[in-house]
Order: C-alpha cells, then sequence, then structure tokens
C-alpha cells in the first residue's frame, strides 16, 4: 500500500516537474532588462541633487543598521 502512494507521488512530481519545464520561456526571447539595456540614450538621466537624501537621513540610516544588527547579535 505504502509503495503505491509512493509511486503516485513519484508520477506527479514527474508530471509537475515536466509541466513546469515546457512552460520556461525560450533562451531567444529577450526580458525586459535586456529590451531596456539595449535601447540608446539610457545613460544620459541626470540626478536630481534636490531628491537625493541628506546626511541626517544617511546617518538614520546607518544607526539603524548597526541597531538591527546589534539586536540580533546580542538579543
Amino acid at each position: 500500500m505504502k509503495s503505491r502512494i509512493l509511486w503516485r507521488m513519484v508520477l506527479v512530481s514527474v508530471l509537475l516537474t515536466l509541466l513546469t519545464l515546457s512552460w520556461v520561456p525560450t533562451a531567444s526571447a529577450q526580458s525586459a532588462d535586456q529590451k531596456l539595456a539595449t535601447q540608446s540614450g539610457l545613460g544620459t538621466k541626470q540626478l536630481d541633487k534636490d531628491k537625493l537624501p541628506g546626511k541626517l537621513e544617511l546617518g538614520i540610516t546607518v544607526a539603524s543598521v548597526i541597531g538591527a544588527i546589534a539586536a540580533i547579535k546580542y538579543l
């Protein structure tokens, strides 16, 4: 009885694996990232200095990371 259930589980696993592999896109298909990378003019974007984080935000971020590491390590 147990061997029968085991064979059924193996059969279902193999069928699911084959079904999943059949849905994998082909290598010739380009992903959205590859399409964006091949477009021209992407390297000319200028950063807006007003939208970048200031020293206070960076300090809070660094302190939060150090605090999280300390909490995980010592608690």
